[in-house]
């Protein structure tokens, strides 16, 4: 029926304001309200993954301008995109966001693992023994009584605070040590110190849990699990790393296997945690075994490959990929919905330089400059472990969980933040001269035949 002149059209089924157009007799549906939302968000989305491809490359140019770390950018900018404006939030990401972070960790200690020569491991290992004990347990007593003293956690939540929060995190640690053009020993030693410390940190921190459940006689039960994760560990990533040695040579007659020594990386990790070993230092020994399997005697070696030029260069660039999304994505999980411990957790962070700087003036004396002890004096960055940890202790049902998680998240953010600022304020002159003062050192350039500039 049509309508009389002047009449209104009949109203639209679907809520637009136009009806539906009829195409060649088929009615074509126009899109849904919610479709669309979910299509602009997409493109938004694809538009701030390569936003912040370009942004991560502008940062580290002004890395290497100013020495302002990008570290700082990139977590900045997760706070804006997150507990700023709430357009991110690490629930969006579901699973993936964990999954997510354990890759970074683990192909960032794969890469720097290709780079520790055995001779290079050999020297700097008394230096990271001697730094990540004296700093661990340093940090742990004195922001353990911190916190007792300072706030009503008491004395059990306190020092299992302290013992999450002693360890720095390797994430952090490395590109930042790459950067700033520090002396191959001392990159080393706070390299190994960052992955070392780690894993002591959640072994200490599941100890007292389990202590304060279950008392104090099973401790010799703990040990033994540590020395065993840990040397178990060790074992397979050097096995992994001289199978994977001698099977190279022919992977690389497939069809795109560029990513297959990612790919075994992965199984390798994820082998060596069902077997409740630890996966970090996993990836870290099959990098060291394939970065020095061309130069050592081991069974096999004349035989083996390690990576090639094209295969570093590709393994970079993933690197590059993850180290950038990673930050944002530390920035996004930041809460700022407790004024008061996170705070809180600011002072803790500053609280921690007091140990950080004994330690590194007590164990960094020798063969060390006093702008490579500076910097490392100043690098107290906490990440993956410390959160891991944190969301056990909410999972667990623990006494206080909820403010503990919230301490650890904001010295998360304040440990990136004031290392990165501490970090360009001692490559100022001001800034250097007063470091080497409190670290009670003259004031010298680092020895040119020792210093290997990051690639």
């Amino acid at each position: 029926m049509v309508p009389s002149h002047g009449a209104l059209p009949p109203p639209p089924v679907d809520g637009y304001s136009q009806p539906r157009v009829c195409i060649n007799g088929w009615r074509a549906q126009r899109p849904r309200p919610a479709a669309v939302r979910w299509g602009v968000r997409l493109a938004a989305s694809i538009v701030l993954i390569g936003g912040l491809v370009f942004l991560a490359h502008l940062f580290e140019f002004v890395f290497s301008r100013t020495r302002i770390p990008d570290v700082l950018w990139l977590v900045l900018v997760g706070v804006a995109l997150g507990p700023v404006s709430h357009l991110l939030s690490p629930a969006a990401f579901g699973v993936v966001g964990p999954a997510f972070v354990a890759i970074t960790l683990v192909l960032i200690l794969f890469e720097s693992g290709l780079t520790l020569q055995f001779n290079r491991l050999r020297q700097a290992l008394p230096g990271t023994l001697a730094l990540s004990s004296v700093s661990f347990i340093g940090e742990a007593l004195i922001l353990g009584a911190a916190a007792w003293w300072l706030s009503p956690l008491g004395a059990f939540r306190s020092f299992l605070l302290g013992v999450i929060l002693a360890g720095n995190s390797p994430t952090v640690i490395v590109p930042l040590a790459k950067g700033l053009g520090l002396e191959a020993r001392t990159r080393d030693i706070l390299f190994l110190e960052s992955a070392f410390g780690d894993v002591i940190s959640i072994v200490l921190a599941l100890a007292l849990l389990d202590v304060h459940a279950n008392g104090w006689g099973r401790w010799a039960i703990t040990g033994g699990h540590f020395l065993l994760g840990f040397g178990g560990a060790v074992l397979i990533g050097a096995a992994g790393g001289i199978a994977w040695a001698l099977a190279l040579r022919k992977t690389r007659g497939l069809q795109n296997p560029m990513f297959t020594t990612p790919a075994f990386v992965f199984v390798l990790y994820g082998a060596t945690e069902l077997l409740h070993a630890n996966g970090a230092i996993a990836a870290l020994a099959f990098g060291v075994v394939l970065g020095n399997v061309r130069e050592s005697k081991l069974p096999g070696a004349l035989s083996a490959e390690g990576l090639n030029q094209a295969e570093l260069v590709f393994l970079g660039e993933i690197v590059f990929l993850l180290k950038t999304f990673f930050f944002v994505y530390i920035g996004l999980s930041i809460r700022f919905t407790d004024m008061e411990w996170l705070l809180f957790g600011g002072l803790l962070t500053l609280v921690m330089l007091i140990p950080r700087i004994a330690a590194v003036g007590l164990t960094l004396r020798s063969h060390t400059s006093t702008r490579d002890a500076s910097l490392a004096a100043c690098m107290v960055p906490k990440g993956l472990a410390a959160a891991v940890l944190a969301e056990l202790l909410v999972q667990q049902n623990v006494a206080g969980a909820a403010e503990l998680q919230s301490i650890v998240y904001a010295v998360i953010f304040f440990g990136v933040v004031i290392t990165s600022i501490l970090v360009f304020l001692v490559n100022q002159p001001v800034g250097a001269s007063l470091m080497a003062w409190v670290l009670r050192r003259r004031r010298d350039e680092p020895h040119p035949e020792t210093v290997l500039t990051a690639s």
